[in-house]
């Protein structure tokens, strides 16, 4: 069954990106160490392993609100995911980077294929390598297929849909997994607009505080301008009566602290509503240009996308182009017998240790798998 990109498991190598709402000295990139923790800025050392990411996020808020007293709002996603590696008959075994949607399929493709037995006769050979390239046109088909389904998305977000409608291109590649794709894409596209707007939600809500602080903080000063005035006059009076000896010095002295403090507490209440409004007009801003930046990413993540695409369909015409050359090639050397067929297997660590998992081409593997490819498979391999 194909495992949501939100529901992957970090793991010792991943490289997290956290976004505390208005408090850029919290927003950094960090990496999980090999024993699963990872140093987060105020909250220390945490244990990341085995969490996704949406799970780390929900607990890194309720620690910053309980620490600031302040309700935080937190984004945390996976800039890079820990590899995994192809070993066995591989052209190119080694380490691959990861991606959500890659496949055992893609895995071989970029392995540069199977690798030939020297034991196998120039046509079986030749045989090997035009499977291959059709091997490889079927996975850059589906690899085409996602990233249409991903400029759809980021299409339908630029322009606040909240729904993706499949159009002319993605339809004439798309097949059984179309629907499994436009899911996932949605999946994406709700998730991120939900994210929007409760972090647009937070920012109001405090901005909203913000201004009943600035509000109450004004009534106060009224309050104490009709203070001082009360005490201005009172002070005078008390003056005039100290000029003809009908009050002591000490009561006046009395009164000029009272009208200067009371004159400083009106400066200060002062300067407290004019930050109040400044971080009022802050959050405000920050709403919009979280939708700015959302906008500038969206318009880099569809150009990267676009130009994937090409790519794709370049390789793909240049497959085509070499199963001609490789197929007027086998006619001209005598045919053999079958192939040896390849068999595909994963070991991938859990939490209660290794296990091995049987595979085909279409099976998706997750971060830190390595995934194992035997022509003609792994019995030969296994002692008795």
């Amino acid at each position: 069954m194909p495992v949501n990109g939100s529901e992957l498991l970090l793991g010792p190598g991943d490289e997290i990106s956290v976004s505390v709402l208005n408090r850029e000295d919290l927003t950094q990139t960090y990496k999980l160490r090999q024993d699963g923790h990872v140093s987060l800025h105020l909250a220390g050392s945490v244990r990341a392993e085995g969490l996704t990411a949406a799970e780390l996020e929900l607990w890194l808020e309720q620690q910053l609100t309980e620490r600031t007293g302040l309700p935080a709002s937190v984004a945390i996603s996976v800039a890079s995911w820990r590899p995994v590696y192809a070993l066995g008959d591989v052209v190119i075994p080694g380490e691959i980077a990861f991606r959500d949607g890659l496949t055992v399929g893609r895995i071989l493709a970029v392995s540069g294929g199977l690798y030939p037995r020297e034991s196998e006769s120039a046509s079986s050979q030749l045989d090997i390598r035009i499977a291959d390239e059709q091997a490889r046109i079927t996975v850059r088909r589906s690899t085409l297929v996602e990233l249409h389904s991903q400029r759809l998305r980021l299409l339908a977000e630029s322009s606040g849909a909240l729904d993706i409608a499949p159009d002319a291109q993605f339809s004439a590649l798309a097949g059984p997994e179309a629907d499994q794709l436009m899911a996932e894409q949605l999946e994406i596209l709700h998730s991120r607009h939900d994210r929007a707007r409760v972090r647009a939600a937070a920012a109001q809500a405090q901005a909203e505080l913000a201004d009943q602080e600035a509000q109450a903080l004004a009534r106060q000063q009224q309050i104490l301008r009709e203070q001082i005035e009360t005490s201005a006059k009172a002070l005078a009076d008390l003056e005039g009566l100290l000029d003809r000896g009908l009050t002591s010095t000490e009561r006046v002295r009395q009164l000029r602290t009272i009208y200067n403090d009371e004159n400083i507490e009106m400066m200060l209440a002062a300067s407290y509503e004019a930050r109040a409004r400044q971080s009022e007009v802050n959050l405000l801003s920050s709403i919009e240009d979280a939708y700015r930046v959302r906008r500038e990413e969206i318009a880099s993540e569809l150009s990267s996308v676009m130009s994937g695409i090409r790519a794709e369909e370049a390789e793909i015409e240049a497959s085509r182009e070499l199963i001609r050359a490789l197929s007027a090639a086998l006619g001209a050397v005598p045919a053999t017998g079958p192939l040896l067929p390849a068999e595909y297997r994963i070991r991938r660590n859990t939490r209660s240790g290794e296990v091995i998992l049987p595979a085909a081409l279409e099976t998706r593997v997750l971060p830190g798998d390595l995934v194992e490819v035997r022509r003609g498979g792994f019995a030969e391999l296994e002692p008795g």
